[in-house]
């Protein structure tokens, strides 16, 4: 378990963890906001 909140790496490691969520949340909205916007990419119905 990590203590060092108030050094660098801490703090770089806690703004990581914090934004990986929003970054994984981002990165599905992209992803259907692209397959939405260009129906002829991937399969052909």
């Amino acid at each position: 378990m990590m203590m060092g909140c108030c050094t660098a790496t801490g703090m770089f490691f806690g703004l990581l963890g914090m934004l990986t969520p929003l970054i994984a949340i981002g990165a599905v909205i992209y992803l259907f906001a692209a397959k939405s916007n260009n129906p002829e990419y991937g399969e052909a119905r």
